[in-house]
């Protein structure tokens, strides 16, 4: 069958200082799950989201038991908030690309959007002069030129 592993690691727990962390980059202890899974057969699909194909339960879940052996000792059991198996039963509802700009479900811009994130096929215009950054956008001389947007 096809199983997935997902992840998530405190980054404070990893690379804030003592009493309180280990002092490590975070970057580091996905580098060393990364090899793990990677040498598991598995593929990551994005972030902490990992699968394989043809591959069986028990094998999965010694895979996520072999991922405590990364350096240092007990580095991911003092760090790890969740890990996780998933049996995948059809890959079929992964509408990524459906929702993606220029997909079936957003084949128009709703409002202003980053120049360089607008497929060349999703029809735009450059943005007027007179217009708010959109909701959540910190203000930054990059965001408050209008040439970097489209609508």
């Amino acid at each position: 069958g096809t199983y997935g592993l997902s992840y998530d690691i405190s980054t404070p727990a990893t690379e804030e200082d003592l009493p309180h962390g280990l002092m490590i980059q975070t970057v580091e202890t996905y580098r060393q799950i990364t090899l793990c899974l990677e040498h598991s057969d598995f593929a990551h699909l994005q972030k902490s989201d990992w699968i394989c194909e043809n591959m069986d339960a028990i094998t999965t879940y010694y895979t996520m038991l072999m991922l405590c052996n990364i350096p240092p000792p007990r580095k991911l059991q003092s760090t790890v908030k969740g890990l996780k198996m998933h049996k995948i039963n059809s890959y079929h509802y992964d509408i990524s690309q459906d929702i993606h700009l220029s997909g079936q479900y957003a084949t128009t811009l709703e409002g202003p959007t980053p120049s360089t994130l607008v497929p060349t096929n999703v029809p735009s215009v450059e943005h007027l002069d007179d217009f708010l950054l959109p909701q959540y956008t910190k203000c930054s001389d990059a965001a408050m030129d209008v040439a970097n947007w489209k609508v």
